[in-house]
């Protein structure tokens, strides 16, 4: 046998005794993992596994691996099995809980933090991860504290420093948010999440200096900011005047940032601003007939081609081109009525509307929202209303989009309250008709939600009910920016805690309505 052979014949029977030997395969996979190699390291972690399921260490790399690739039930799997053959192991826990949290069962995710918190009281993941999904689960005052147990063990972990940032900014304190964005930005810089967060809580204090808008530019970048930046081939506007010129305001966002946004075209037109505003399809007749000196463009796909025309000067994003408006002319807000629903439609729900109110006032009421992940936290269920539902000389008139029937019906049985809901009126798809609808009210209640713009937009008094820290434009008690000058806004004292908003806006209606 000559010297090659013998080292093939080594490096095989080292190879086989690795292959059986549980202990060598995870020294194998484990490196693997540290070069990056995750699915490799899976499958020898999962081959050491067969020799020896009960394998500790094996279990919590296989576990680990199968998070970082995405295969969240066979992560909950094998770190359940960590987790009972090793009990005592807080990094089992931790990456137990990982796996919760990545398929969104998050009070067991935290209920495993906690335990390995319990086993070893300053591991700082298993804190920072905690307080994380608190924030996620609305337990805003459990999750402060904990990002700050946090902090204290790892000061330079922009990632803790930032959830802490979010944390404090919804339970009100915006300035103290800055703050901490501030300083993981001096960590990461570049970071696209942070500096929009930082964005949003200075725009809420109505700071609308070039840093916060340059900063609110970056949310195109985030993985929390859902709408597409479409590339236009007109020069940006920067919010000059320039009358004259033709300026596109193209569509982003939601048909309530339509409409936040929409107040400044009256504004730009009586500059000279030949205004050219994308929108909603549901929008264009309300705002075609709103915006006269206007040219309103359904919003499609592929881009309107009128759109893209070079005769076209400028171009910006709507909620860039507020933001410059706010800025560069602050005395818009509080926006006025600017919207015009449809004259004929309006005479005929204000018809119907009478003969049911048999001379109540009218009403308009909405409770909940359906934007993704902040939709719970502006909702004020309607099994609360019943302080405001008590007012028999009102008739209340459903706004609410979405399926309503069993909520009302609940509510009517408990309160003795009467709610109408007009048969005729598409809340959701209808939006012309939903102004018109709105339009024939005396007063509108609602949470942040599209009922509360088009009420603003209308110039017709609102009661709004706000969680703690709600969107930017609606501001904070401590710094109530204006926007809508017929809205009366009623701030959580308390984060997730509705009663004192329940109980002012009940008392203001008793005046409004005697």
């Amino acid at each position: 046998m000559n010297r090659a052979d013998r080292r093939r014949q080594d490096k095989q029977r080292k190879k086989s005794a690795t292959s059986a030997d549980p202990e060598g395969m995870f020294r194998h996979a484990l490196n693997l993992h540290a070069n990056g190699r995750i699915e490799d390291a899976l499958k020898v972690a999962e081959n050491g596994l067969k020799t020896d399921g009960s394998h500790s260490n094996l279990l919590q790399l296989a576990g680990m691996s199968c998070i970082q690739l995405g295969l969240t039930e066979k992560a909950l799997k094998l770190l359940a099995d960590k987790t009972r053959t090793d009990p005592g192991n807080a990094h089992g826990h931790l990456n137990y809980g990982a796996a919760f949290q990545q398929a969104g069962e998050l009070e067991r995710a935290a209920n495993c933090y906690r335990q390995a918190l319990e086993l070893e009281a300053n591991l700082a993941e298993a804190h920072t991860n905690l307080g994380i999904v608190l924030r996620d689960l609305c337990q805003f005052a459990e999750a402060e504290d904990r990002l700050r147990a946090a902090i204290e063990l790892a000061p330079e972990d922009s990632r803790v420093l930032v959830s802490l940032g979010t944390v404090v900014q919804s339970r009100g304190r915006p300035q103290e948010a800055v703050a901490w964005f501030d300083r993981a930005l001096a960590l990461t810089p570049g970071n696209a999440d942070t500096r929009y967060k930082r964005s949003l809580a200075l725009f809420g204090m109505e700071e609308f200096n070039p840093a916060a808008r340059d900063d609110y530019e970056y949310r195109w970048d985030t993985e929390i900011f859902f709408h597409e930046k479409r590339e236009f081939p007109q020069v940006l506007w920067t919010g000059e005047a320039i009358p004259g010129q033709p300026l596109l305001l193209w569509a982003e966002q939601g048909v309530g940032d339509h409409l936040s946004h929409a107040g400044i075209v009256p504004t730009l037109t009586t500059e000279g601003t030949s205004c050219i505003m994308e929108c909603d399809p549901r929008l264009q007749t309300l705002l075609a007939r709103s915006f006269p000196e206007a040219s309103v463009i359904a919003k499609i796909e592929p881009t309107h081609p009128d759109l893209l025309s070079s005769d076209i000067g400028f171009q910006a994003p709507m909620a860039t081109a507020s933001a410059l408006c706010r800025a560069h002319r602050p005395d818009i807000y509080p926006l006025k009525r600017f919207l015009e629903p449809d004259p004929d439609r309006r005479k005929e729900l204000t018809q119907r509307l009478s003969r049911q109110a048999a001379g109540r006032k009218l009403v308009g009421i909405a409770w909940r929202s359906a934007r993704a992940r902040i939709g719970p936290l502006k909702s004020m269920p309607l099994d609360m209303w019943g302080p405001i539902l008590a007012s028999r000389n009102s008739l209340f008139v459903n706004l609410q989009y979405g399926e309503t029937d069993t909520e009302i019906a609940e509510a009517c049985a408990v309160t003795g309250a009467e709610i109408y809901t007009d048969p005729k009126v598409d809340r959701f798809d209808g939006l012309d008709d939903f102004a018109a609808l709105t339009d024939c009210l005396d007063l509108v209640i609602t949470t942040s939600n599209v009922s509360a713009h088009f009420a603003g937009g209308l110039g017709i008094p609102v009661l709004l009910a706000l969680q703690k820290s709600p969107l930017w434009y609606w501001g904070y008690e401590d710094y109530p920016i204006p926007l809508y000058q017929s809205v009366e806004r009623f701030w959580q004292k308390t984060a997730n805690d509705w009663s004192n908003v329940i109980t002012g806006i009940a008392r203001r209606l008793s005046e409004i309505v005697p």
